[in-house]
């Protein structure tokens, strides 16, 4: 269960019971994480909409995405 708050997301994962809250940039990454998309392409969304470099964007998404995946909140793939 999610609830937008302005640009800030706040949820509840029933299951566990953990709460949690998304700044904009987080709820802007669980956003484009709704479909699936390489972390490539989600950093280059990511530099473009926030004006970021892309080498600091891959090492912050890449873990908040590893953080997301332990708490059971998304799932990761590898395409060859």
């Amino acid at each position: 269960m999610e609830a937008q708050t302005g640009h800030e997301m706040v949820g509840l994962q029933i299951e566990s019971g953990v709460c949690f809250g998304f700044n904009r940039t987080a709820y802007r990454i669980w956003q484009l994480v709704e479909q699936p998309i390489s972390l490539e392409r989600l950093c280059r969304v990511l530099s473009d909409e926030f004006a970021v470099d892309p080498s600091v964007c891959l090492l912050d998404v890449h873990a908040l995405i590893d953080e997301l995946a332990r708490d059971g909140l998304v799932i990761l793939s590898c395409r060859s």
